[in-house]
């Protein structure tokens, strides 16, 4: 289930004295917990602007009738996300919230201090994580994942304080390619070796 926390999810908090050490590696922003990605739908409906648009694509003109196409600005983050595939606006609305979740578990960071949440543990069992990338709790997983490789500069650290083996973890990162992405990123910028899932 997902967490409402209300706006104080996203606050924003001071920067790390940490610094990356290439400029090919953009230092994440950090936010105070808990994390923007645990926010439910109903608190982000308070926080975002919604904006519906005429967007081309599969459908020819018969698209462009509507403004299906939705586009989300959450005010406090001024990150953005959008859905047009569908030709329901709800249905669209829904995708881009869900995109929005996601883009927070990518690009904000949170401190992580009192151990795996109650969710992690109920998806891991055994040094595995069970989640699938379409489940509204994907980026809630995801967001935890990568505050503690952050967080601890460290792959094999980071699974380790959440009970899963390296090889499950960056699995889990690969369901989400730009999380897995951007771990790679941090580990170059420090001259450590690429990861990729085993097949």
């Amino acid at each position: 289930a997902e967490v409402e926390a209300g706006t104080q999810g996203s606050t924003r908090a001071p920067q790390p004295r940490m610094q990356a050490p290439s400029a090919d590696f953009k230092v994440p922003e950090m936010v105070e917990a808990p994390h923007p990605a645990t926010l439910s739908v109903e608190t982000l409906q308070r926080q975002c602007q919604v904006t519906h648009t005429r967007r081309s694509g599969p459908g020819g003109q018969h698209r462009n009738k509507v403004s299906t196409a939705v586009v989300l600005k959450h005010t406090p983050t001024q990150i953005t996300a959008s859905a047009s595939e569908a030709r329901s606006q709800q249905q669209n609305l829904v995708s881009a919230y869900s995109r929005l979740r996601l883009r927070f578990a990518l690009l904000l960071r949170t401190e992580r201090t009192s151990g795996p949440t109650t969710l992690w543990n109920s998806r891991c069992k055994g040094g595995k994580i069970a989640i699938n990338e379409k489940h509204e709790d994907f980026p809630c997983i995801i967001a935890e994942a990568l505050d503690y490789i952050w967080q601890l500069q460290d792959v094999k650290q980071a699974a380790e304080a959440l009970g899963l083996t390296t090889s499950q973890m960056v699995k889990l990162l690969a369901k989400e390619p730009p999380a897995l992405a951007w771990v790679n990123a941090m580990r170059q910028s420090k001259g450590q070796p690429t990861l990729k899932p085993n097949k």
